[in-house]
C-alpha cells in the first residue's frame, strides 16, 4: 500500500494526437463519439485531490475551481483520466465564449464548467496505456460515476455515420473515431484516433445540449 502523499504518477504527460480523418465511417471495430467544443484536459486523481493539466492554462484549477470536487466521482485513485473541458451556460449548453473566457484567466467565472471524460491512462498507479481503448474505456466506466460536473462521453460503436447524423443535428461539426483495439501512444499522432470533421448541412437552431447527447449509449 503507497504512503499517502506519494504519487506513483508522472508529474507530467504528453497526450496522445488525433490523425485527422476524411469523412464518417461504419466498422464494428470502432467506437464513435461527438468531439466536444472544448479544451482537451488531462485530470490527475491522488489521495482524494484533483490535478488538471491543459495547453491553455499552467494551473487550470484556478480557471476551473468546481472541477476540485470531481475527486468524490470515482472509487478508485491514483488515475489520469483524459477528456475535455467544457463551460455550460444557463441552459446546460457548451458555450464557446464563457470557455475562452475561463482560459484567457478572467476573474468573473461565469457559467457552470464540467469534465467530460473519455480515456483512462492510469488507474491504482499503474498504466492502462497498453490496453486497447475498448478495455481502457469499460474501466473508466467502473471507476467513474457520473455527476453535474463531470461524465463520461457516450458514444456508439460501428455507427459512424448514425452518430455523424445525430450530432450534426444539434449543432456540432466533428466528431472522434477509436479503433477500439488500439493502445495509447502518448506525444504521436496516431491512425488510431481520427478527429472527423462533418459535412455541412443546414446549421442547427440552437446548440446541443449536453444533457441530451449524455443519452447515447455508454
Amino acid at each position: 500500500m503507497r504512503t499517502p502523499g506519494a504519487s506513483v504518477l508522472p508529474d507530467r504527460f504528453r497526450p496522445m494526437l488525433p490523425a485527422s480523418g476524411d469523412r464518417a465511417f461504419d466498422d464494428p471495430d470502432w467506437f464513435f463519439e461527438p468531439w466536444w467544443p472544448g479544451a482537451s484536459a488531462l485530470a490527475w486523481i491522488e489521495d482524494g485531490r484533483v490535478r488538471l493539466q491543459t495547453e491553455h492554462l499552467a494551473d487550470p484549477l484556478e480557471a476551473f475551481p468546481e472541477l476540485a470536487s470531481i475527486a468524490d466521482r470515482f472509487v478508485d485513485d491514483a488515475l489520469i483520466v483524459e477528456g475535455w473541458l467544457l463551460v455550460l451556460d444557463d441552459d446546460g449548453r457548451p458555450d464557446a465564449e464563457l470557455l475562452r473566457s475561463r482560459l484567457a484567466g478572467h476573474s468573473e467565472l461565469a457559467g457552470s464548467p464540467a469534465l467530460v471524460a473519455s480515456d483512462l491512462l492510469y488507474a491504482s498507479g499503474q498504466s492502462q496505456l497498453e490496453l486497447p481503448f475498448e478495455e481502457r474505456r469499460a474501466r473508466l466506466g467502473r471507476v467513474l460515476s457520473d455527476g453535474e460536473t463531470c461524465v463520461i462521453s457516450r458514444g456508439l460503436r460501428a455507427e459512424g455515420e448514425t452518430l455523424a447524423e445525430a450530432v450534426r443535428s444539434m449543432g456540432l461539426t466533428e466528431i472522434s473515431a477509436r479503433d477500439v483495439n488500439g493502445h495509447y501512444r502518448p506525444g504521436t499522432s496516431s491512425e488510431l484516433w481520427l478527429r472527423i470533421p462533418l459535412t455541412e448541412s443546414e446549421p442547427a437552431p440552437t446548440r446541443p445540449l449536453l444533457a441530451l447527447l449524455q443519452r447515447l449509449p455508454l
